[in-house]
């Protein structure tokens, strides 16, 4: 059975306000990479994060913003 946590991740991103946001993991350490949904018409879009800072860990860590991923949808109802 996997154990599971929950932790705060703070995401950072250029010309935006850090945002903290609750993340259920299934390891004893930080994950390298979060990725968040993103708005998009038509397009499914995640914004990727990578790991800074793991200080806090197991209760909190800090990623920054990498990219933007969008992959089209197989279905356009989706």
């Amino acid at each position: 059975m996997a154990r599971h946590i929950t932790f705060s991740a703070r995401l950072l991103r250029r010309d935006a306000k850090p945002q903290t946001v609750v993340v259920r993991g299934t390891s004893d350490t930080p994950p390298r990479t979060l990725r968040r949904a993103a708005g998009g018409g038509g397009q499914l879009s995640f914004d990727v994060y990578a790991l800074v800072d793991a200080d806090g860990w197991p209760h909190e860590a800090t990623y920054t913003f990498v990219e933007t991923v969008e992959t089209a949808s197989a279905n356009p109802d989706l």
